[in-house]
């Protein structure tokens, strides 16, 4: 087994509800040979395999599951340039002029990730969206105005409102909150399977479900045995796995966390703000295009998958205690309500590069509250290593060596 397997998620997601069509895909039947063989199906390999067809690479892409059908469809898809930590922290982390840097790649791949989306005519229920980022125990007023002050810094606008100010526009009962623009909202599972789509139009395989048992890389070619019993060869092979990560990089600088979810009947909502919380663990919320509200968070550090599933039903109502104190005038009724794990790094930043012990071998663990964008920032990364070019901020996100 070449990556560590887990269970991604369970319950119900509210994108069970909504249409899904399928992605034709079909099993190994003989070795075969790519350019790029891009290692998972989610919205990560989905993002990954489009870009990378679009600069001219033949792909293949193998998943141990049926497309789209992993942690795709526990995300709640806020679409956002923020990134987890704030600016003000992740400064004291890395540095001001790099925690800068990482604000603005995440702006520049939410962008790319919009205009793109649209440019393919994907069918996506993208849609943009006025962002509430309120006070909590994370960054209380005060913080939360340096916060802003440091944002401005790196030219991001936003509008500090009050008590009052919230509740007078939006009937949002928090202290304060910065107010800014240009976020998305999406149906993760459409999204992904517009780019799987487009993929497969330029001559992408999709091979499922297919398992790699064992991996040999060398200086000119990588090869992926399946316990099938064939092989796909290939020049480079990218990892877009989420958090079932490939033995190598195990040791990263990370956790894992498992989150909670869960969504209303539909239209009991007219627009509402993008709205998380400054807290740890944070909470957010969001409206989907039909009226629901989906509403995330209680996230706490991954036991096991018996344990995480056991506490579904305490967590959904957990959250359904503190929507209704956000927003008291919401049916904050959960008609879905689901779990699953995502991968979280101090910096809150994905790890994206060269995967440290296997050649021409890269990974996308596009880990954090922002993992959509950051499979964005992923893509465009992984095509620039593989077509020689630098990338300014590559860096970043570089997997640390082994000591």
């Amino acid at each position: 087994m070449v990556t560590i397997k887990k269970d991604l998620r369970s319950g119900q997601s509210v994108w069970m509800a909504y249409s899904r069509p399928k992605i034709p895909h079909e099993n190994l039947k003989s070795d075969m040979r790519t350019d790029v063989l891009v290692i998972g199906a989610g919205i990560t390999g989905a993002l990954m395999a489009e870009e990378l067809t679009d600069a001219g690479f033949s792909v293949i892409i193998l998943d141990r599951r049926v497309p789209l059908t992993g942690s795709t469809l526990a995300t709640t898809a806020l679409l956002q340039s923020e990134i987890d930590e704030p600016l003000t922290k992740l400064s004291r982390q890395i540095g001001f002029d790099k925690a800068a840097r990482a604000w603005r790649r995440s702006k520049l791949g939410l962008d790319s990730l919009a205009e793109k989306t649209q440019l393919l005519g994907i069918s996506y229920d993208l849609r943009p969206e006025l962002s509430l980022y309120t006070a909590g125990n994370v960054l209380d007023p005060d913080a939360l105005k340096k916060e802003q002050d440091a944002l401005r810094q790196i030219g991001f606008t936003s509008d500090f409102l009050d008590h009052k100010q919230l509740t007078k526009r939006y009937s949002i009962n928090a202290r304060v909150a910065l107010l800014s623009s240009g976020n998305y909202s999406a149906n993760p599972y459409k999204l992904a399977h517009g780019y799987l789509k487009i993929s497969k139009e330029r001559g992408t395989k999709i091979f499922a479900p297919e398992e790699i048992s064992d991996i040999e890389s060398s200086a000119r070619r990588v090869y992926a045995h399946t316990k099938s019993g064939f092989c796909a060869s290939a020049r480079y092979v990218v990892f877009t796995t989420g958090y079932e990560v490939p033995e190598q990089l195990k040791k990263q600088n990370y956790k894992i966390f498992s989150t909670w979810a869960m969504a209303t009947k539909k239209d009991v909502a007219d627009d509402i703000p993008m709205l998380w919380e400054a807290s740890d663990p944070y909470l957010y919320i969001r409206r989907a295009k039909d009226g629901r509200i989906i509403c995330g968070g209680e996230d706490e550090e991954f036991s096991n998958e018996k344990k995480r599933d056991a506490m579904t039903s305490k967590k959904v109502k957990a959250l359904q205690r503190k929507m209704k104190k956000l927003l008291p005038i919401i049916d904050n009724t959960p008609e879905y309500g689901w779990c699953g794990s995502f991968g979280v790094t101090p910096t809150g930043l994905p790890l994206i590069g060269p995967v440290p012990g296997l050649k021409n071998c890269f990974a996308v663990l596009a880990f954090g509250g922002n993992g959509i964008v950051n499979g964005r920032i992923g893509a465009d990364i992984i095509r620039n290593y593989l077509t020689g070019k630098d990338d300014p901020d590559a860096d970043i996100y570089n997997f640390k060596l082994p000591s």
